[in-house]
């Protein structure tokens, strides 16, 4: 692949729509300075991607657009293509098979920027993509710059490292690696949300399972409890229908026997119709009597039934109400909480508003200071303003007195000119060009001495501020070291008295050393007085028992000295004495110790042997200050190596500032001692042709009098302007001195202004924390509020309940009542019933008497009656009853038919009442119930569920990642060092080629080859230099050339643009450099600026760049080998 030609439009001064073609495998750019030649190279980088306005030597991206001349305006946009001939197929992809690619880039006044790949509009990205490891881009080492040789050699190791690395292919790679990195990042960070989110779930998952828990046990008891009542009733219902069933048959029968009897007794139907109608009449009243105590016993069953109903919702809503008297009493206990937060809040607003009031009286004592202040100013304001007006007086006179001066200077001017003039008439046009000559040459002598003490200077501040460095290196090592021995001996001693304190701890608990604080230099008087019991163990129950928090304490006692924490109540009994001798028992004090440890008693003195135990107090404190000291000295030695690198980093970059200065020093010097000789040169000859000027002298008599004259009135001009001028410095140094002055004042003001304005934000602030601590009072106040709300509405429920309770208790009442009345009537129904029955009997016996003859029938007639309408009365009982018993069902909303078919077979009825008080007394032990906490658990766990899949799939993907990481770090490991050994055999083979002789070589900073960077060591035929930055500037450039003829080799890049990469050169590394060039064409296009004749011969084709019109750039090429056939034709 090569670049056939640019197409430029607007770009810099190429304004008008311009075609560059390189057909050769060798073109030179040349034309004169400031043509444009370089805007050819910024367009290939532009194009190429680059992002940064100042590598195409512009502020703004907008600056490559054309941007007028005095007779053209400025263009809205600017665009350059690229075309690349691809026949051999290199660029990678879909494009290996396009024989040609076009790479356009636009941009607009209003900073869009396009790129267009074959026409069609794309990313910069795209265009990264398809030159990543081609060598080709913004900043690669296929496009070399003015300056760029000096930057590549003297560039940090990571940035030469750059180009190896593009050399090597990697630099995708490493792009692939940065966006692997992102999305690692990104997942990491989605993961840690994810387990955020996951631990929350998973908190109110426990807590819905066991709402849940209890839902679905709730729902199953009740469920339970719904089918044990459903089962009890019809279990109920069938025992009565049973019963119901055997006083049918049982009537069934008394009717055949009634049956057989009539039809054995048709005879007697006169009889039978007589007796029959009495017994009739009997009859009667014997079943109103009968229908009356069956009415009275249904009606009975019905009110037990109501009781039964009356009875189980009173107690339904005594539990409700003892759940609402539990539910007020924790409301009052929040209430009470919620008082106290109120009082707090309170308290808390008073305090802010107290704060507030002296912030307010210190605001007012400082606009009272501040007012003082500008009175004060407003004074020296208006000296500084007299003092200014007398400056102004006075500079007028100077002033006045400078034109008079610039009179008679004007005057000697003229006269000077007159002289002059005869000057020239002996020789005028060749003196005058030796005058020039000469000023050229004394300007030029001056501007480079100037330039050479400028530098001199320059060297003297960075010689002293390398002394300086050094010093301060020096400084920051010793206080480096001291800082580092003072941790290293804290943290010895630390590591002692630690062991020590592990060996005299038997246990964990608490020794009584360890609870005391002691005052400073009196550990050992403290020691003493515990008598040797500074080891025992003290439990935590006992400390309140033998340690009092509270004591009285004696002046002089040893308690006095301890500082803080806890201590035994003996130790107010011991007395701290000056003297072992001051001691004197009494009822206050027992025994008396000196700060040194002497205890004394009424008739004797001792002193505690030492040993390995004594001290123990004076160790724990010494331990607690050096764990105190511990992290400020870690902290200072770490600062003090930071200061000791950053030093050092000065330090270097000011001997690589100064090594540079004296370069060009010595440069400067060598010039300034040939202009030096060139001026006096110079000045020889315009002295000889003076000489034959003193013919004119004759005549420049009159004149140099006229101009004595003058001179003298000048001199007597300017003694008066000194004169003005030395009163005009009192005066300025009396306004300096008030300007002065007001100055310091306005700065004093400045400052009382900035306490003003610190004290204003004092209020503020305390006003703002006055109006946060009223909005909690407010918010406590209103949840105080809120919960008396909540507490009336609990009252008012409990007031509720306990009214349905009392209207539960007067129908439950009434229903007692109407049972008790209705079992008074059912026992008068009942003797009513006998008394019939025994009328009944009586007539049957009365008729039994008249009538012998059909006593026995009527009384078999009777017997059968009798029972057939009892076993009715009975079967009706049972029937009610029946109907009686299925009451529940319909209350459940169950019909008969569906429980019949889900009754078990095994039922039994005082099993399932038992059960269902079971389940009764379970409901009452759950309480109250969130029957919604099952399908809140369900939602929750199939949220969870896919939160855990998403994790799976962030891990699974992290993995991914991490081992595209791992195989892009072997593979960029293994490229890399390739490439590096490569390059450096093939630095090794071209720089002795291009020095004569020599060596150079690679070297890595480091062990790591995905972050080492590149070093380059370089050492010139016959030099042992120990760095890069000792060569000259020639040597620095062949130097960085071999470098990237040495990474063309390995990779070459489709072409490679130079940019004056020959001007340090002389005329032999000239020819070196053409060599090289000219051998590597054979594989690489080259196209390069150059104003060396030689470097022009070298090209197959020159392109001229012109400047006809100012701030235009056009173009004149020319065929080096038709020229030279045109000319040998």
């Amino acid at each position: 692949m090569r670049l056939s030609s640019i197409k430029l439009a607007g770009f810099k001064s190429f304004v008008e729509p311009t075609k560059i073609p390189f057909p050769d495998q060798m073109t030179c750019v040349v034309g004169p300075n400031g043509c444009g030649k370089s805007n050819v190279i910024d367009a290939v980088r532009w194009v190429l991607g680059e992002s940064s306005a100042k590598n195409l030597r512009g502020d703004a991206m907008t600056d490559v657009i054309f941007n007028g001349t005095t007779k053209r305006k400025p263009i809205s946009q600017a665009s350059v293509e690229l075309i690349f001939d691809n026949t051999q197929g290199r660029l990678p992809g879909t494009f290996a098979d396009r024989n040609q690619i076009a790479i356009k880039r636009l941009v607009t006044r209003d900073g869009q920027s396009l790129y267009f790949l074959n026409g069609s509009k794309c990313r910069k990205r795209d265009i990264t993509d398809i030159f990543l490891g081609t060598g080709l881009g913004p900043r690669s080492y296929a496009i070399i710059e003015q300056g760029m040789i000096s930057r590549l050699i003297e560039s940090k190791p990571q940035e030469l490292r750059v180009f190896l690395e593009e050399a090597a292919g990697i630099s995708k790679y490493k792009e692939r690696r940065r966006e692997t990195q992102t999305r690692i990042k990104s997942t990491r960070e989605n993961m840690e949300r994810l387990l955020d989110v996951r631990q929350e779930l998973q908190s109110q998952l426990d807590k819905l399972a066991l709402q849940a828990q209890q839902a679905s046990e709730y729902k199953s008891l009740k469920s339970q409890e719904r089918d044990l009542k459903s089962w009890i009733a019809i279990l109920k219902w069938q025992s009565l229908e049973q019963k119901q069933a055997i006083k049918a048959k049982e009537i069934a029968k008394l009717n055949e026997k009634l049956a057989f009897f009539n039809e054995a007794h048709s005879g007697h139907d006169s009889i039978l119709a007589t007796l029959e109608h009495e017994i009739k009449h009997f009859n009667d009243g014997y079943e109103q009597a009968q229908h009356s105590v069956h009415r009275i016993e249904t009606q009975l069953a019905t009110l037990e039934q109501q009781k039964v109903n009356l009875t189980e919702k009173k107690r339904q809503l005594i539990e409700q109400s003892q759940i609402l008297k539990s539910q007020q009493q924790e409301v009052i206990e929040a209430q009470d909480e919620q008082a106290e937060y109120v009082a707090s809040s309170a308290e808390k607003v008073a305090e802010v508003s107290e704060r507030l009031e002296i912030a307010l009286l210190q605001l007012e004592e400082i606009q009272l200071t501040n007012e003082q202040s500008d009175t004060e100013q407003t004074q020296l304001e208006a000296q500084y303003n007299d003092a200014q007006k007398q400056y102004q007086q006075i500079h007028a006179q100077v002033q006045q007195g400078a034109s008079q001066l610039a009179q008679q200077q004007q005057a000697k001017l003229h006269v000077d000119k007159r002289q002059a003039e005869l000057l020239e008439q002996a020789d005028a046009h060749h003196a005058s060009m030796l005058e020039n000559d000469l000023a050229e040459a004394q300007d030029a002598h001056h501007q480079l001495v100037q330039a050479m003490a400028k530098l001199q200077s320059q060297a003297g501040k960075l010689q002293g501020q390398e002394q300086t460095n050094k010093e301060e290196i020096l400084q920051a090592q010793t206080h480096a070291q001291k800082a580092l021995q003072a941790l290293q001996e804290v943290q010895s001693e630390i590591k002692a008295l630690s062991r020590w304190a592990e060996e005299t701890s038997e246990t964990s608990a608490a020794t009584m050393l360890s609870q005391l604080a002691v005052e400073s230099g009196y550990e050992e008087c403290v020691e003493a007085a515990l008598l040797g019991l500074t080891h025992l163990v003290v439990e935590q129950s006992e400390m309140n028992t033998l340690w009092p928090i509270e004591l009285e304490v004696p002046v002089d006692s040893v308690a006095t000295k301890i500082s803080s924490g806890l201590f035994p109540s003996f130790l107010t009994k011991i007395k701290l004495c000056a003297e072992s001798t001051d001691f004197k028992s009494c009822e206050q004090f027992l025994l008396g110790v000196t700060v040194h440890g002497v205890i004394a008693g009424d008739n004797f003195k001792a002193k505690a042997k030492s040993n390995e135990e004594s001290g123990a107090l004076k160790r724990y404190a010494q331990l607690q200050s050096c764990h105190t000291q511990l992290p400020h000295l870690q902290q200072l030695a770490e600062e003090a190596e930071q200061v000791v690198a950053q030093k050092r980093i000065a330090l270097e970059d000011t001997q690589a500032g100064l090594l540079e200065i004296q370069q060009c020093v010595h440069e400067k010097a060598q010039a300034i001692a040939s202009h030096k000789t060139k001026v006096e040169m110079l000045d020889e000859n315009l002295s000889a042709w003076r000489e034959q000027g003193q013919k004119i002298q004759e005549q420049l008599d009159a004149i140099a009098q006229e101009r004595g004259e003058v001179i003298e009135q000048l001199e007597l001009y300017t003694e008066q302007q000194l004169q003005r001028d030395e009163l005009l410095a009192q005066v300025q140094e009396t306004q300096q001195l008030a300007e002065a002055k007001l100055a310091e004042f306005k700065q004093y003001s400045q400052s009382r202004r900035a306490a003003l304005q610190d004290a204003q934000q004092l209020v503020h602030t305390t006003k703002l924390a006055s109006q946060q601590a009223e909005s909690e009072l407010q918010l406590s106040n209103s949840k105080l509020e809120h919960l008396q709300h909540r507490r009336d509405e609990i009252n008012q429920r409990i007031e509720q309940t306990q009214e349905d309770i009392v209207l539960c208790e007067e129908p439950l009442a009434e229903a007692h009542e109407d049972i008790e009345l209705l079992l008074a009537q059912h026992l008068e129904a009942k003797a009513q019933k006998q008394t019939m029955l025994d009328t009944l009997n009586q007539a049957k016996e009365n008729l039994f008497q008249k009538q012998a003859a059909l006593k026995d029938a009527q009384g078999e007639v009777s017997k059968l009656n009798e029972s057939l309408q009892q076993v009715k009365l009975e079967e009706q009982s049972l029937m009610i009853k029946a109907q009686a018993a299925l009451e529940p069902l319909q209350e459940l909303g169950r019909t008969l038919k569906a429980e019949l078919a889900q009754l078990p077979e095994d039922a039994n009825l005082g099993q399932y009442q038992a059960n269902l008080n079971r389940v009764s007394n379970d409901l009452g032990k759950l309480g109250a119930v969130n029957l919604a906490a099952i399908e809140e658990f369900e939602e929750a766990k199939a949220r969870k569920t896919y939160l855990d899949t998403q994790l799976d799939d962030l891990t699974n993907a992290l993995e991914t990642l991490e081992a595209v990481i791992r195989k892009i770090d072997k593979e960029t490991k293994t490229r890399f060092s390739a490439t590096f050994n490569q390059v450096n055999e093939d630095l090794a083979e071209l720089f002795p080629k291009v020095f004569g002789g020599g060596n150079a070589y690679l070297e890595l900073t480091s062990d790591d080859l995905l972050e080492s960077g590149v070093s380059i060591m370089a050492r010139p035929p016959g030099k042992k230099n120990s760095t890069i930055h000792l060569l000259s500037g020639g040597e620095k450039a062949l130097t960085a050339l071999s470098l990237v003829f040495s990474i063309f080799r390995l990779n070459p890049a489709p072409f490679c643009m130079l940019d004056e990469v020959d001007a340090p050169l002389d005329d032999a590394n000239v020819g070196r450099f053409c060599r090289l060039v000219e051998e590597m064409s054979q594989t690489v296009q080259f196209i390069y600026i150059s104003h060396n004749k030689v470097a022009m011969e070298m090209a197959g084709r020159l392109t001229g760049v012109t400047m006809a019109e100012p701030g235009v750039s056009r173009m004149v090429a020319v065929d080096i080998e038709q020229a030279v056939q045109m000319a040998q034709a």
